[in-house]
């Protein structure tokens, strides 16, 4: 499987080559508000523009899908306390008479 990973980021660096020669011509960017300009012309190769582009929607992704991640632990880990919460309180309600059915019965095994 090791090989297969290494296989498959060679292919990637070898596109990300390819294209970056075929689109080395210059752009020019200009960024302004109304009338106040923020930065003048600068001329970059094109291939700069569009992988940078790809890797800041890349970076932002990967945040938001961070933020999601930790949002769902958080809310699994409040899930948990409250199951376990609830279980308590059942066994303290059942108290020591009431044995619980066969299949609901926890196996230590």
């Amino acid at each position: 499987m090791k090989w297969l990973k290494t296989f498959f980021w060679m292919v990637v660096f070898f596109f990300a080559i390819h294209f970056s020669i075929q689109n080395k011509d210059e752009v020019s960017l200009r960024y302004a508000i109304q009338n106040y300009q923020l930065f003048e012309v600068l001329k970059i190769p094109l291939f700069i523009v569009i992988l940078c582009s790809v890797f800041l929607g890349t970076f932002i992704g990967g945040i938001s899908d961070l933020y999601g991640r930790f949002k769902l632990k958080k809310t699994l880990r409040q899930n948990q306390k409250t199951i376990e919460r609830l279980e308590r309180e059942l066994h303290s309600l059942r108290g020591p008479i009431f044995d619980l059915p066969s299949f609901l019965a926890k196996k230590n095994e």
